[in-house]
């Protein structure tokens, strides 16, 4: 991460991060005080930018990460710029508890979710909302086509499965792998319907998505916000008020563009995560014309099997 360490000297060249942007903005919108008198809690925080920007306001943050490689950065960072109310730990984030913790007007979850296994995943976001009093930021990959359903707790939450490591890696590897799991080959990807309902069944008032400030992001990447409120009271429809609670259903449609390419899908539910985060940056920085002339021979032959007639010469 690039933090400004002040005099012009940065850990990384300077650079603009709309995630950051995203979670102060948030923050300072939703938690009911001014930044300084918050205590926010960053979960696997590698090398803990978001606590520090919070801790340089004058909040009371708490770093967690598992990776001592990264919390060593972190520690850097703090003591050079005197944080006195910054705390970090080395801990697993499924060991998040009140007990051990305490609790927190602002969460953020960023990066951590999609790395977990199915039943973790669930478990997690009931940790968060215990030792949440007002707002979790779930900045997360999502599932935009399942291919698998999970049962938690008896209820069925549909998603995809996605490699992270090799069968064959050992811990020392899958340490060495920052952008991946710290044990768990595979994670759980649910999808936004499966994420926000569970929000719902396990206390979170409200479920959004934040849109605004924007921040570049692949389609399956999104911003949540879930407030940990008190249920509001209808007093003009008693039908509404006998409401209670309704799932979203799966399979609500989005808008076109959200969906990935289908290479990119298979390749990504199918390769060890830093092979597809290569892949996906590849993908990138090919423009679509060239990527569809590329395709387009490929297309004709397929057509002219099908059809049973020659394939047109591509058009150079």
């Amino acid at each position: 991460m690039s933090i400004h360490l002040g005099e012009g000297v940065h850990t990384l060249p300077p650079a603009a991060d709309g995630r950051l942007r995203r979670l102060v903005q948030i923050a300072k919108d939703l938690a009911g005080k001014p930044l300084r008198e918050l205590r926010v809690l960053d979960l696997a925080c590698l090398e803990a930018h978001y606590a520090i920007e919070f801790a340089m306001h004058g909040a009371s943050a708490v770093g967690i990460e598992y990776r001592e490689e990264s919390l060593a950065k972190a520690r850097f960072a703090r003591d050079y710029l005197r944080l006195d109310k910054l705390e970090l730990y080395q801990d697993d984030v499924r060991n998040l508890s009140v007990k051990r913790y305490g609790q927190f007007d602002v969460v953020i979850c960023s990066g951590i979710l999609y790395h977990l296994d199915a039943a973790d995943v669930f478990r997690f976001i009931r940790r968060i909302y215990e030792v949440c009093t007002r707002a979790a930021i779930i900045d997360t990959q999502i599932a935009l086509h399942p291919t698998d359903t999970v049962e938690f707790e008896n209820r069925k939450y549909q998603g995809a499965w996605f490699i992270e490591h090799d069968e064959s890696a050992d811990a020392e590897t899958k340490l060495k792998s920052l952008w991946a799991s710290v044990d768990n080959n595979r994670s759980f990807w649910p999808t936004e319907a499966s994420l926000a309902n569970f929000a719902d069944r396990v206390g979170f008032t409200t479920f959004y998505e934040c849109l605004n400030p924007y921040h570049p992001l692949p389609g399956d990447r999104r911003a949540y916000v879930a407030i940990k409120g008190s249920a509001g009271e209808i007093l003009s429809s008693p039908a509404t008020a006998a409401m209670g609670f309704v799932p979203i259903p799966e399979g609500r449609p989005r808008a076109a563009f959200e969906s990935s390419s289908p290479v990119v899908r298979f390749a990504t539910r199918a390769l060890p995560r830093p092979v597809t985060q290569n892949l996906r940056r590849a993908f990138r920085r090919v423009r679509p014309k060239s990527f569809r002339a590329a395709l387009q021979p490929i297309l004709n032959e397929a057509r002219s099997l099908k059809t049973g007639t020659q394939p047109p010469t591509p058009e150079l």
